[in-house]
């Protein structure tokens, strides 16, 4: 997974400004029955601020037709504007919309000053978020948040300040994405969320069981100029 998964080039469309590469993986699906994948780790690829611009899902799937497995590769957008993915000098993925949206958090705390502190209010807001997944069109499941982020970035004098990476899961395998952020705000720095799926199937989000995000099944419409894309070729 390391091998195939490092032969890709990720950069900012716009400015060709290229991300960094995170060699180790965030991580570690292990074998998930539910879906026939036997193995998968997530990589991620970082901009200046060390904020996750791209995440990358390497997975071998048992198919029961291809000695050996079936390898793909899902890509989904973290980034607030256009991203182009090269592999061996061709353009492999390329969307052409950012794959999430910032929003502020009206009634979250004032930001602590020091890095423990905002680590810990983080997590309490974490907790009022929910997400689901209509997995393969067959009903609605609540998904597991894991406490610990799998990614923490941001830096003094930066957008952002501050900010974590939250994964819920199925089983072991994420299926969405929740960013809480330390941002500018109208007066001062304030509390900001995204959400941004890693999977094809119908998604959704609330917050403190209000709706607040959601995704149709996209696996009818799969794309290399979309936020969320599934390769099966990735020799």
């Amino acid at each position: 997974m390391k091998d195939a998964v490092r032969s890709y080039e990720m950069s900012a469309s716009a400015r060709g400004q290229a991300f960094k590469f995170q060699a180790e993986p965030v991580f570690r699906l292990g074998k998930q029955p539910a879906d026939n994948v036997a193995d998968g780790a997530i990589f991620l690829w970082t901009n200046e601020t060390g904020r996750p611009v791209v995440a990358l899902q390497a997975f071998l799937v048992d198919t029961g037709r291809d000695p050996g497995g079936l390898w793909a590769h899902e890509f989904t957008s973290l980034a607030l504007g256009p991203v182009t993915a090269t592999r061996k000098g061709r353009v492999a993925w390329s969307p052409t919309r950012p794959g999430m949206e910032f929003r502020s958090m009206p009634e979250a705390p004032r930001p602590a000053e020091s890095v423990s502190q905002r680590l810990r209010q983080m997590r309490e807001l974490a907790q009022g978020f929910r997400a689901f997944d209509n997995f393969k069109g067959k009903g609605w499941s609540e998904l597991r948040m894991l406490a610990t982020p799998i990614a923490r970035y941001g830096k003094a004098g930066s957008d952002p300040l501050d900010g974590a990476l939250f994964p819920f899961v199925m089983g072991t395998d994420p299926e969405v994405f929740l960013f809480l952020e330390v941002k500018p705000g109208n007066a001062d720095h304030e509390w900001q969320y995204a959400l941004a799926p890693m999977t094809v199937f119908e998604v959704k989000a609330t917050y403190h069981d209000k709706p607040i995000w959601s995704l149709p099944d996209r696996s009818a419409v799969n794309g290399p100029s979309r936020p969320f894309y599934t390769s099966t070729d990735t020799r």
